[in-house]
């Protein structure tokens, strides 16, 4: 079974406190609906914390495009449009599970994995370099 270790590296940090704390929780969650699918538990209880996965998922997109908005980051459209795609896909995938009552498959947990590595280290890395930058420029200033 994967452990957080396997799935965070030190490659994903921002260096924005609150964004890496939202990413690791993210992965925490993740890796719960695993936990709980692999060890075969309750329908109910997966749901459930799926369903927080969705509902922080949707927290963390409200906040990080607000921080964006705030530092005037010019990727804030691409990362908005990235944000709804992958919202969109994830309440599919949500209702999908809890309409027909079926364990969450495998292919659901590595879509989520692959999505929240890939989108933190080739969109939301940036974000933590823009504001770097933009530190740096106006200190010169």
């Amino acid at each position: 079974m994967p452990t957080f270790d396997d799935i965070w590296t030190d490659k994903m940090y921002t260096g924005i406190a609150h964004i890496d704390e939202h990413h690791k929780k993210l992965v925490r969650l993740l890796l719960a609906v695993h936990a709980e699918q692999q060890k075969g538990g309750s329908h109910e209880r997966l749901r459930e914390i799926l369903a927080e996965l969705v509902s922080y998922t949707k927290y963390h997109f409200v906040a990080e495009e607000r921080l964006m908005l705030e530092i005037k980051y010019p990727g804030l459209p691409d990362q908005r449009q990235a944000h709804q795609d992958f919202s969109a896909e994830l309440n599919e995938r949500f209702l999908s599970l809890s309409i027909k009552d079926e364990r969450l498959p495998g292919e659901l947990f590595e879509f989520l994995r692959g999505w929240y590595a890939d989108h933190i280290l080739k969109h939301d890395l940036d974000i933590g370099v823009f504001m770097r930058n933009q530190a740096l420029l106006s200190g010169h200033s």
